[in-house]
Formats: C-alpha cells, sequence, structure tokens
C-alpha cells in the first residue's frame, strides 16, 4: 500500500532522518577500525597487509553489491531493499564481534560491508523519488554530514568506550544500532508509487551495460571515484596508523585528530552540495563546481604524500573535507539518464567509488609491508611510497576530466 504523500518538514522527518540513521550505522563501522586496529593488530598478530584486507573487504562486498541492489531498488523501492540489507550489516558485527580467528573476522567484516553497500545510493534514490531534483545537491550534502558524524563517533568517543568496554562488545552496540535502522525505515518511511523496472533481469543487465558503454559516465565518474575512493581509504584506516608514525601521536591525540577529519567530510559534504546548488542559480554550471573541488582535494593531498607532520591536523581536514566535492557527480550523471535507471546510475558508479577503495586501503597496506615493521611502527618510506602511487592515479582521473569535458569547460569560459 501506499501512504499518504507527506510534505514539508513532516517529509523530511519521515523520509530523511530514517535514511540517515542507517548511512550513520554504516560511516561508524566503516571507520570504526582506524581506532581499534592496535587490539586487532595485538590480539590476531595482523601484519599491515592483513590489516588492510581485514578492513578493505568491507569495501569489496559493498562494490560487489552495487549493481544487483541497484537493479533490486529500481524494482522495489529504495526502502525495502535498505531495511533487508541493514539486518545483514547487524549479522556481520555480531559475527565479528565473537569471532576466534582471522576468517570469522574476514566473514564478519565482509557481512558488515554487503549490509551497508545501499544505504547512500537507497537515500539518493529515495530523494530522487520524494523531492525536486534541483534540491538532490543540498540533501546530498546534509547526508554526507550525518555520514561524518557516524564517522566522528568512530575517532574520540570509541576510544574513550574502549576504556571501559573491550572491541567486541563495542561491535554488539553497533549492531544493534543497525537492526534499530533498519526498524525505523521499514516502520516510518512511506511507500512512493513509481514506474517499476520493468523487464526481465536479462534486460536490465542490459540497461547496466549501457551505462557503461556511456561516454559521458566514464568522463563524469572516473574522478569521481579515485577522489571519493582516496579520501574514504585513507580515513577509513590508514589516516589513524600515519598519525601515529608521521606525524608522532599517541592514541588519544591520534583519535582526536580522526575526530577533526571527520568532521571535516560533514562540513565539505554540506558545503558541496549547499555551494553547488547556491553557484547554479548564479550561473556557474555544477560541472564546473565539481570540477575545482575534485582539483582541490589532489592538491591538498600532495604535503601528506610528502609526509609533512608536523601540520598534521590541519592536512587531513583540508584533504578530508574536500573529499566529498567528489559526490557532486552522482546528481550530473542522474540528469543524464532516465528517473527509471538512477538507482542504476548511481549504484554502478558507486560500484567503482568502492572497488577503488578497497585497492586503496589494502594496496596501502600492501606496499608498507614491503618495509619492515619497528617497534609496531611502519616506515615513513612505505606511507610515500603507498600515499604517492594513489595520489598519482587521482591526479591522472581529475586530468581525464578537464579533458573529456573540455567542450564543456569552454562553453562555461566564454558564457558572458
Amino acid at each position: 500500500m501506499t501512504s499518504a504523500a507527506p510534505s514539508g518538514r513532516r517529509l523530511l522527518a519521515a523520509v530523511f532522518l530514517p535514511f540517515a540513521a542507517g548511512y550513520f550505522a554504516s560511516f561508524l563501522f566503516r571507520n570504526v577500525n582506524s581506532v581499534v586496529f592496535p587490539e586487532l593488530t595485538a590480539e590476531f598478530n595482523l601484519s599491515p597487509g592483513t590489516l588492510g584486507l581485514l578492513t578493505s573487504v568491507y569495501f569489496l562486498t559493498f562494490a560487489g553489491a552495487q549493481l544487483p541492489l541497484g537493479m533490486l531498488m529500481d524494482r522495489y523501492g529504495p526502502r525495502r531493499v535498505n531495511a533487508t540489507m541493514l539486518l545483514v550489516a547487524a549479522l556481520g558485527g555480531v559475527v565479528f564481534a565473537v569471532a576466534a580467528g582471522l576468517h570469522t573476522l574476514l566473514l564478519g567484516r565482509a557481512l558488515i560491508g554487503l549490509g551497508v553497500a545501499v544505504c547512500f545510493m537507497s537515500s539518493i534514490t529515495v530523494f530522487a523519488l520524494w523531492f525536486p531534483l534541483e534540491r538532490l545537491a543540498t540533501l546530498m550534502g546534509w547526508m554526507l554530514l550525518v555520514g561524518a558524524i557516524g564517522a566522528i563517533s568512530a575517532t574520540k568517543p570509541v576510544e574513550l568506550a574502549l576504556r571501559v568496554i573491550d572491541w567486541r562488545v563495542l561491535f554488539a552496540m553497533m549492531s544493534g544500532l543497525a537492526v534499530c535502522a533498519s526498524l525505523a525505515i521499514l516502520c516510518l518511511v512511506p511507500e512512493k508509487s513509481t514506474p517499476a523496472a520493468v523487464g526481465s533481469l536479462r534486460s536490465q543487465i542490459a540497461s547496466v551495460g549501457a551505462i557503461f558503454r556511456d561516454r559521458g559516465f566514464w568522463s563524469l565518474g572516473l574522478a569521481s571515484a579515485f577522489v571519493q575512493a582516496t579520501g574514504i581509504g585513507l580515513l577509513g584506516l590508514w589516516a589513524g596508523p600515519w598519525m601515529r608514525d608521521v606525524a608522532g601521536l599517541d592514541r588519544a591525540a591520534m583519535a582526536q585528530d580522526l575526530l577533526f577529519a571527520a568532521g571535516a567530510f560533514g562540513v565539505g559534504g554540506v558545503l558541496c552540495g549547499t555551494l553547488s546548488d547556491r553557484l547554479a542559480r548564479r550561473g556557474v554550471p555544477p560541472l564546473a563546481t565539481y570540477f575545482a573541488g575534485c582539483l582541490a582535494s589532489t592538491v591538498s593531498m600532495l604535503p601528506i604524500v610528502l609526509g609533512y607532520g608536523a601540520a598534521s591536523l590541519v592536512l587531513w581536514i583540508v584533504f578530508i573535507g574536500l573529499c566529498p566535492f567528489g559526490t557532486l557527480a552522482f546528481p550530473l550523471l542522474a540528469a543524464r539518464f532516465p528517473k527509471e535507471m538512477t538507482g542504476r546510475v548511481v549504484t554502478a558508479l558507486n560500484m567503482f567509488v568502492f572497488l577503488l577503495a578497497f585497492a586503496v586501503q589494502y594496496g596501502v597496506g600492501a606496499i608498507i609491508g614491503l618495509w619492515p615493521v619497528t617497534d609496531g611502527r611502519y616506515a615513513l618510506e612505505g606511507y610515500g611510497a603507498a600515499f604517492g602511487l594513489f595520489w598519482v592515479l587521482q591526479a591522472a582521473s581529475v586530468a581525464w576530466l578537464a579533458y573529456t569535458e573540455r567542450d564543456a569547460f569552454k562553453r562555461v569560459t566564454i558564457a558572458p
């Protein structure tokens, strides 16, 4: 049954808040290992490469689920799909909490990634159903702020919590939060009657193939994927060890700096969406705002690559605060495809974002592991090599955006 359509503040409360609860839980799960890693490393004797694999397997299952869940959202709606998958995340948290070895840890982390895989994409899809398209970037920015609050909760609050409870109890509590978010979406969010995706599974897969063959998808999406993946991959794990080993921070100070960096992600999310919408009303195309943000993010990462540890807090605040500009590709791409394909379009891009995030987290660990570990600390040369590789790839993707969209930028330049 379709509920009576809410409006105004009631619409925001009924649609935004329950989905925001799920997105909060997803970021808490995503980033918690950046503080919990000493316990995991000590208890399970993890190498840098194994730690990177354990944390990044979240992104691997997250990415692998994007296209199937996108098709399910277009067919059954974002409400039912997101509520169901959050229960899978809760199961993963329980499995992780009771793990006695690496394989069970990997299974739990994989289930968590699978379960929260659709939180952001379902939010974009439900916003596209209930709100005007011109408000999409602003709403997306506020959702990123909610995610940042989840990331903040995974920093200093987790460090304080671990003084009174162990990491296993922490993960059990996070699973309970995921169950509550699932129930809120299921019970509070109204159903929206929309044209359902039609056709066989084969025809839906064929439509996804058409998305991948679209030149605009790649010209817009590649920079978005690298900018987002580098930021979330490093914030979710390796920013913490970098602060410890390069900047020389103790655990309490590291957690504090991570808190501010996570907060910057939220501020950047609100800023990029609101700025894009406001500049568009003044005649500045969203494409120009998107490119400028991606370029600024790339430039801001360079001092981190070069190891300027003395300015740790400022560097990570600026870099992580600019990463959300990569999300501006989502509304740009949504506008280039039919509305009934929104779920498949945004999840297709999100799949590449999180495949790359997996590559960042696992790749950084694998590269750092090529150098010896001294007194539990990783070599500075390893950080430089690993971070430098992904900076070069991100810079190349932004250059590709400038090249492929050069005609659009020329029209912006000559506009009166």
